[in-house]
């Protein structure tokens, strides 16, 4: 009796025992991969950038002023600082979440390893805790990384133990959340990228869209509780909310009648809990049955591919009773085509679906929420086009790795097409299967920017709009072709692609770039031109990236015949 109650206690304390050998296998492969120190590195430095940007919006470079001044401002600049180190960790931390177990377990069924594992001892819920648990472990390290620079920063002054601590634990609760639905997902989608976008997309939508129309509807009198209320329940039961309650708090403004962050802790800790659960029952189903051929799609999402063949390409393009159709127009471009808008599979069909929800509850928003409360539709705007930016360099990018992937890249290069024409048809079928998404991502900025500057500037708006949209469509379809040729797999070529992408639109020509200020503050001081010098750089920079998008794409063709197998 006694040395089975040792055993079990020591079952109990020893996580290896705990979750199973895979939570020791994956935390043995992980600490060898090279990929996780790059992580850091970058996880570091992006920090460092945040971080040096928060100072220098405080205090500058040169700070000008008696010592008094200066003295008298760190508390506002550690206030500030801490800020931008627990928004940065909160984000960085879910999306790291969502990318790294994105993959988790349909690469074990893709290879055919999961079917195996399934006749061991090994238990669904060791399977699925070890991958779980050995990669949030590696996020535990990097919040472990910016810990100490909370704790030195707070020696400025202003912020109190109560304030790191809620916004670590809230974070930590979002992360699992994150995780526990992309682990989810990756179990019934194949593709890493796939899940990576229906979990945005799932986030804009419970997390954003939905809550702002509770919220808007709440605040003129429409729902079912008063504001409240409504306030207090998305508090608890929204990791971003309840994130913005925690800084409103810290800045004394804008708190919900009831907040308690252990309480929200707990309740996404609970429906993380739920999702590992239903992955637990998944896994072992899917081992078996799950073979990554074509789904079909829901019927929706096959009525509405119906109807956007109608108003965008030519009808007729697919046959129902399975005919063949012959080719018509450039070869490329048809064949790229008869995958539809929407796509083939279901996990497309969602994205879809979920994007087409998301534009019309922030539709909703820009038109009838006022101009003091429009910041969360501004952000679902934002996010619509990153999900639509990501969604073109998939299928840039994956247009060329699937072939390979596929085992027809030779094939296609063996026939008469040159290399020319085949990297043409790919970049217009990607921009054709992706407009209906730019159109609609054009309504909702057309609508922001007029309720704002008033319908006169519509004229400005469209050419504003219609040029850096153009730029970061070259960019992105060139990009996405060139590392295409480059890369093997899709989820290494839209990857390295979307990094290039964030990294020169938002570090190097965006907000962030050191200039941007010195510039801004060029321009202010003018008494006259300043609005025309600012219109010109702005088209330098979308000229500069949409001529770095059409430099890519000529280097695509010239790779095109280089590492085809």
């Amino acid at each position: 009796m006694t040395t089975e109650l040792t055993s079990t206690f020591s079952d109990l304390c020893d996580p290896v025992r705990l979750f199973g050998p895979i939570f020791d296998k994956e935390l043995r492969v992980s600490s060898r991969r090279r990929r996780n120190y790059l992580l850091r590195f970058g996880y570091i430095l992006s920090l460092s950038i945040f971080i040096l940007f928060a100072w220098y919006s405080i205090l500058g470079i040169r700070s000008s002023g008696s010592t008094v001044f200066l003295v008298s401002r760190l508390s506002q600049a550690g206030r500030q600082i801490i800020a931008t180190i627990v928004w940065f960790q909160f984000i960085a931390a879910q999306l790291i979440a969502i990318v790294m177990l994105s993959s988790s377990v349909s690469d074990e069924i893709h290879k055919g390893t999961l079917a195996v594992l399934m006749t061991t001892p090994i238990s669904s819920f060791q399977v699925v805790t070890g991958k779980l648990l050995s990669k949030l472990l590696q996020l535990m390290l990097l919040l472990a990384i910016s810990f100490p620079l909370l704790a030195i920063i707070r020696i400025f002054g202003g912020v109190t133990w109560d304030f790191v601590a809620s916004s670590v634990c809230i974070t930590l609760s979002a992360t699992f959340l994150a995780g526990a639905l992309s682990l989810l997902l990756s179990i019934a989608y194949r593709h890493a990228y796939t899940v990576i976008l229906i979990t945005i997309a799932v986030y804009m939508v419970f997390f954003g869209a939905l809550p702002g129309l509770f919220n808007m509807l709440a605040v003129k009198g429409m729902f079912i509780f008063n504001r409240q209320l409504t306030q207090s329940l998305l508090a608890l039961t929204n990791p971003f909310v309840a994130f913005a309650a925690a800084n409103a708090k810290f800045i004394q403004s804008g708190v919900p009648s009831f907040f308690s962050w252990p309480l929200h802790c707990l309740l996404m800790l609970g429906v993380s809990a739920v999702l590992i659960a239903i992955s637990v029952w998944r896994v072992r189903k899917a081992a078996p049955a799950k073979t990554f051929g074509p789904s079909s799609k829901p019927w929706f999402a096959g009525a509405m591919e119906k109807m956007l063949n109608r108003i965008f390409f030519k009808a007729g393009s697919h046959s129902a009773d399975g005919s063949i159709i012959p080719v018509t127009g450039k070869p490329i471009i048809w064949r790229e085509m008869r995958k539809g808008f929407i796509g083939q599979s279901r996990g497309e069909a969602a994205i879809f679906v979920l994007l087409t929800i998301a534009f019309l509850i922030s539709a909703v928003l820009l038109l009838f929420s006022s101009r003091r409360v429009s910041f969360l539709p501004q952000y679902l705007m934002y996010a619509f086009y990153l999900v639509a930016m990501v969604r073109m360099a998939v299928f840039s990018a994956g247009s060329i790795t699937a072939e390979k992937e596929a085992r027809t890249w030779p094939v296609l290069l063996a026939t008469p097409l040159e290399d020319r024409d085949i990297v043409r048809g790919k970049a217009i079928a990607a921009f054709r299967r992706n407009f209906p998404l730019l159109l609609l991502y054009i309504v909702l900025f057309s609508i922001s920017y007029i309720k704002m500057a008033g319908i006169k500037s519509i004229i400005a708006i469209v050419l504003y709009i219609l040029l850096t949209l153009a730029s970061s469509i070259l960019f992105v379809i060139g990009s996405g072709l060139y590392f295409g040729t480059r890369f093997r797999a899709t989820t290494a070529a839209v990857a390295v692609t979307i990094g290039l992408y964030f990294a020169i639109t938002f570090l190097f020509c965006g907000a962030f770039n050191p200039l941007n200020r010195l510039f801004i503050t060029f321009i202010m001081s003018m008494s006259r031109g300043g609005q025309w010098i600012y219109l010109g750089v702005t088209i330098t920079r979308c000229l500069v990236i949409g001529g770095a998008g059409l430099v890519f794409a000529r280097y695509a063709v010239r790779r095109l015949r280089y590492d085809i197998f």
